[in-house]
């Protein structure tokens, strides 16, 4: 990562790449335009921002290449999921998917991605301006399944404009629990704004827990790495935050809506009792998070996740990838538009960075000044990760395959009743709960 952010620094005002492709687009070596008439499918999940400049960037893509078009197919994350399971059960996937870091292995094992290496040995897909080390992070055994879509990294975004008017001062990075929590205290005691910690179903604040535990992962292939007594600290921190009244319990979070950003509530609400003083996101998701607040005069700010160990529980990660999927039946034509994704520099200030800092460190300095121009984030985005960088550790080991029956079966669970008012289970029963439940789900995989 260090290479990456260095290469950022150095290039910061380097332009010359536009006029390279100024011929045209970043395809490789396999010119689309011999290919006949091609419609590519392409699914990714998102929210309205990145909606709407991947079909600006596809759009252009066919107006240089007007053979080939798309049908395009966006989703939100947990319909996104189901759908393409759907659509990988039929042999129907698109041409083009979006994967996750914590999924990739999965996918692998089912022999639904396509091994690019080949094209790369080609040179129809080049990687020459990607780091190694971000390149390795789509591999599986000795192949390579997925290229980074950009960078970045877990993401504490709040209401910058109710902290200021507090006179609140968050730290830039490195937030400690307990600042935090002195933080939530005091913005409910004086405006009744709350917070909704973790995300639901999600593995990720517990693998952010367990990392400041010291622990690289929360779990791996036999099951979860801490033990029940530790896991426990865990419930119980959020069981005593409830109890205090600032973050919300079950029913309440019941009445918001944290999986549309549009109305997520740290930027939407219409009463102080429904609305948040933060979000825990990812760094690539502020363009989208500060359009949103833009209605209410909102100007966001970005530091890390809360942790007691900050920088052991903190990490770099690609924010998705692009993969080509077995089902294309135009995998050539595929790779040139995935070339396109990662290297076209105009095609990039259409993507506006909005899935991370772009993989390609010199296309990500090439487009700095455009992109800045229509989303000014995309400097805030990239200062965040330079913060990141210097004060976080290794990212863990993509999930293990029983995850997403853990995060269905056991997480949502048990953060439904460790977050009600009058909690019937002990932090102790939870922490032995989740330990036991995922360790049996583990062992019949």
């Amino acid at each position: 990562m260090k290479k990456f952010f260095a290469l950022f620094l150095a290039f910061a005002m380097v332009l010359s790449l536009t006029a390279a492709y100024a011929d045209g687009l970043a395809v490789g070596s396999f010119d689309p335009a011999t290919a006949g008439d091609v419609e590519l499918t392409f699914g990714w999940w998102g929210n309205q921002v990145r909606d709407e400049v991947t079909k600006a960037a596809a759009d252009y893509f066919t107006e240089n290449y007007p053979n080939v078009t798309f049908n395009l197919n966006t989703q939100v994350w947990d319909n996104y999921w189901a759908l393409m399971n759907t659509y990988s059960a039929n042999n129907d996937l698109p041409d083009i998917m979006q994967q996750d870091y914590a999924f990739i292995e999965q996918w692998v094992a089912a022999e639904d991605l396509l091994d690019l290496t080949p094209y790369v040995e080609s040179g129809a897909l080049d990687l020459s301006g990607v780091p190694q080390n971000i390149i390795d992070t789509g591999k599986v055994g000795d192949g390579l399944y997925a290229i980074c879509a950009g960078v970045n990294a877990p993401a504490l975004l709040y209401n910058k404009t109710l902290t200021d008017k507090l006179g609140i001062e968050v730290p830039d990075i490195n937030l400690t629990w307990e600042q935090f929590e002195e933080i939530s205290r005091k913005i409910y005691e004086a405006e009744g704004i709350g917070v909704v910690f973790g995300q639901g179903n999600s593995e990720n604040p517990l693998t952010y827990y367990a990392r400041s535990l010291g622990y690289r992962a929360l779990w791996d292939a036999n099951g979860v790495l801490p033990t029940a007594e530790e896991m426990a600290g865990y419930y119980e921190r959020l069981m005593a935050d409830v109890a205090e009244g600032w973050m919300f319990d079950t029913d309440r979070i019941a009445n918001v809506n944290v999986v549309d950003l549009a109305q997520n509530p740290l930027v939407y609400g219409a009463t102080n009792d429904v609305r948040t003083w933060c979000a825990f996101a990812f760094s690539n998701q502020i363009a989208a998070f500060q359009k949103a607040a833009d209605a209410d005069g909102i100007e966001l700010g970005i530091t890390s996740w809360a942790s007691s160990d900050p920088v052991a529980s903190n990490y770099m990660k690609p924010g998705q990838f692009f993969s080509i999927t077995t089902d294309t039946k135009n995998p050539d034509v595929a790779v040139a538009f995935l070339n396109y994704l990662i290297n076209d520099v105009q095609g990039n200030i259409i993507l506006r960075a909005e899935r991370g800092v772009p993989a390609n460190s010199e296309v990500a300095a090439a487009i700095a000044d455009e992109v800045n121009k229509l989303d000014p984030t995309y400097g805030v985005a990239v200062d965040y990760l330079s913060r990141v960088e210097k004060n976080c550790s290794p990212i863990f080991p993509p999930l293990p395959s029983y995850a997403g029956t853990v995060n269905n079966d056991v997480i949502q669970r048990l953060s439904d009743e460790a977050l009600l008012k009058n909690p019937q289970i002990t932090a102790e029963e939870a922490g032995q709960d989740f330990v036991d439940s995922t360790n049996e789900i583990a062992a019949d995989y």
